[in-house]
């Protein structure tokens, strides 16, 4: 069995002291406060982003905790809004927020004892319930670590505005010093930074465009925003 030599395993050596520094890990715990104009989705991605740079940290995690019963978190499709609208459609089917439930043998349906607040009341725990909590992001480059059409949304399932708070714990590694930063692991490279500013346009002038009647008027027939959608997606692929 190998014997240790001087507190150390033959063959290793111990880090220099710039390099433990390098390696220490910084933490912050902060709640946002957010504001939602009732049922339905409000994107953080460009909150939790600004956030994060403000912090300085530049690899680690972010762990997100909604602090309400009747409001949850989600990622989904970032570019065409039709997905949030079925999304909300869909919930709206499952648990509908006229205070009643399930129904009873007979038939009816059984209202809600717990309606303190309205009508909507109880729906928006139930939909709590079947939704999530919290999210575990990744954080790299010092921004979220997001598939390209990966959009991350507060879920309101109330009817009325409310304002909510969301616990940001990050966890990870500062970004280096200014005198550092060309020698540094994880600086990006132009292509990246090029590839991070595409994307957004993509994705902005895939909403401009969008016009959520056409569907409906075209017969069913592919709009141009669909068709642009599905080649985005495409080039996605193919890198």
């Amino acid at each position: 069995m190998n014997q240790l030599e001087g507190g150390l395993w033959p063959g290793t050596r111990m880090k220099s002291t710039h390099q433990a520094r390098r390696m220490a890990l910084h933490q912050s715990l902060e709640q946002l406060e957010v504001n939602t104009p009732g049922s339905g989705f409000t994107r953080l991605n460009e909150q939790l982003n600004d956030w994060i740079d403000g912090q300085g940290l530049q690899q680690g995690m972010l762990h997100l905790t909604c602090l309400h019963t009747s409001a949850s978190l989600t990622i989904n499709e970032n570019a065409d809004p039709r997905v949030l609208h079925d999304l909300q459609r869909w919930m709206d089917a499952v648990v509908p927020q006229d205070g009643s439930g399930p129904l009873n043998p007979d038939g009816t349906r059984i209202r809600y004892r717990h309606d303190d607040e309205g009508r909507d009341d109880m729906p928006a725990h139930i939909r709590t319930a079947l939704t999530s909590q919290t999210l575990s992001l990744s954080i790299d480059g010092g921004r979220l670590l997001l598939g390209t059409w990966q959009g991350i949304y507060l879920w309101e399932h109330r009817s009325a505005a409310h304002k909510r708070r969301i616990a940001c714990h990050a966890v990870g590694v500062l970004r280096p010093s200014r005198e550092g930063l060309a020698a540094g692991p994880h600086r990006e490279n132009a292509a990246t930074l090029l590839q991070r500013r595409n994307t957004s346009k993509l994705n902005s002038l895939v909403q401009a465009r969008h016009d959520p009647e056409a569907w409906a008027t075209d017969g069913g027939a592919d709009t141009d925003v669909d068709l642009l959608v599905d080649r985005l997606h495409d080039i996605a692929q193919e890198e």
